[in-house]
C-alpha cells in the first residue's frame, strides 16, 4: 500500500476574497470573470510562471466550482487502488486577506464526509492558534471525525512554537497524532496584513530578527524557519513531526551551487533529523523540478535519511509548476522500488502511526 502524504483538497471558497489585490479574487469568482482576467493575468510575464498571479489562476482552476471530492479525484487516479492520502485542510481566515466565503467547519465537515466515502482519507485538521475553541474544534476532529492529523501553516503569522500551541502538541503526543508543517520561504500564501501589524507578529521570535531590507515574503518567511522547530521538538520530543517541502528548491538550488552554506533550510531539516527521532521531513512540491531527482537518489543511499523522508505531492498546488504526474510515475521510475516502497509504504506507516 503506498501513501501520498501530502495533498490538498480546499476549494475556491475557502481562500480570503483579498488573496489577490484590485478585487481579483471576487471578480475571478464568476465565470466570466474568471474567462477575462486569467487571460490576462497569464500574460502579465509571459517569461515567468512564478508570480502569485499567475499560480493564483493555475490553482483556481483546479479548485473552482468544484467540492473536495471532486478534487481528490483528481489526484487519486494516478496511484493504485488502495493508496492512502494525507489531505491537510487550510484554514486562512487569520491571515488578514478578506474575509473566507465559506466557514472553515464547513471544509473539515465535507472533509470528514470525504473520508466516510473514502476510507483510505487521512484528513489533518490545520490549527491557527488565533481561532477561537481550536482545542474543541482539533477534539471533535479527532474524536468524532476519525481525522489523523494536525496541519501547522506558520507563514500565515505565528511561530510553531506559540505558547498557544502547547496543548494541542500535548494532545497529539497523547493521541499518537503526527503533525505536518509547512517548512518551505517565499510562499504566496502568507500573512497579508499591514507591515506595522506583521512587525508586532515577528516581535515574539524568541531569536533576534533584522526587519530592514526586507519584503513581506521575506519576513513571513521568519516564522517558517526549521529552526524554530527546535523548541518544540526539545519540549515535546515524543510527537511525530514533519516538516514539508525538505527546505524548497529554492534551497535544493542553493545547496547544488554551495553546499556549504550554513543556513540553507534543506541542509538545517538535513542536519536535524538524526538529532531528532521523531523527525521527518517529504518531498511534496520541491520534487515537482525533475533536476534535483538525482538529489534525491543520492540522498536515500543514507540510512537516517532514508527512514524519515516521505511520499508526498503537494497536490492540487504542485500543479502550478508540473503535474501529479510527475510525482505518481516519474519520480518512482527514476528512484526505483525499493526506494520508492521506503519513502511511500514504510516510513509513512510509523509516521502515521499505523
Amino acid at each position: 500500500m503506498f501513501y501520498n502524504c501530502h495533498i490538498h483538497t480546499f476549494t475556491e471558497e475557502d481562500v480570503p476574497r483579498g488573496f489577490l489585490p484590485l478585487g481579483l479574487v471576487r471578480i475571478m469568482a464568476s465565470t466570466t470573470g474568471f474567462s477575462l482576467v486569467s487571460r490576462v493575468l497569464n500574460n502579465l510575464n509571459p517569461f515567468s510562471d512564478n508570480d502569485s498571479f499567475d499560480r493564483y489562476c493555475k490553482f483556481a482552476r483546479i479548485g473552482k466550482n468544484c467540492s473536495q471530492p471532486d478534487i481528490f479525484e483528481g489526484s487519486r487516479k494516478f496511484y493504485p487502488n488502495g493508496t492512502r492520502f494525507a489531505i491537510l485542510a487550510m484554514d486562512m481566515a487569520f491571515m488578514n486577506a478578506g474575509k473566507v466565503p465559506r466557514d472553515y467547519i464547513k471544509q473539515l465537515e465535507e472533509l470528514a464526509n470525504l473520508k466516510t466515502n473514502f476510507p483510505q482519507v487521512i484528513p489533518f485538521i490545520h490549527i491557527d492558534p488565533r481561532r477561537p475553541g481550536f482545542m474543541d474544534i482539533l477534539k471533535k476532529c479527532v474524536e468524532e471525525w476519525d481525522f489523523g492529523g494536525v496541519k501547522i501553516y506558520p507563514p500565515l503569522g505565528y511561530f510553531p512554537y506559540d505558547d498557544r500551541l502547547n496543548p494541542v502538541y500535548q494532545y497529539c503526543t497523547e493521541h499518537n497524532i503526527p503533525v505536518i508543517s509547512h517548512c518551505s520561504p517565499y510562499n504566496p500564501v502568507h500573512f497579508k496584513g499591514s507591515k506595522n501589524e506583521l512587525e508586532q507578529l515577528l516581535s515574539k521570535s524568541k531569536t533576534p530578527i533584522n526587519i530592514n531590507g526586507k519584503n513581506r515574503k521575506e519576513l513571513c518567511a521568519c516564522f517558517t524557519n526549521p529552526k524554530n522547530w527546535e523548541y518544540v521538538l526539545n519540549d515535546f520530543p515524543e510527537l511525530r513531526v514533519c516538516l514539508a517541502h525538505f527546505g524548497s528548491a529554492y534551497y535544493w538550488k542553493k545547496y547544488l551551487e554551495n553546499p556549504s552554506e550554513a543556513e540553507n533550510w534543506f541542509v538545517i531539516i538535513k542536519d536535524m533529523i538524526p538529532a531528532h527521532n521523531n523527525l521527518y521531513t517529504d518531498i511534496s512540491f520541491t520534487l515537482s523540478e525533475q533536476e534535483y531527482f538525482s538529489v534525491l537518489k543520492v540522498l536515500l543511499t543514507d540510512t537516517v535519511l532514508q527512514s524519515k523522508i516521505l511520499f508526498g505531492s503537494d497536490y492540487y498546488m504542485v500543479e502550478t509548476k508540473a503535474t501529479e504526474k510527475r510525482f505518481a510515475l516519474d519520480l518512482r521510475a527514476f528512484i526505483g522500488e525499493t526506494y520508492f516502497e521506503s519513502i511511500a509504504t514504510n516510513n509513512p506507516k510509523v509516521f502515521f502511526g499505523v
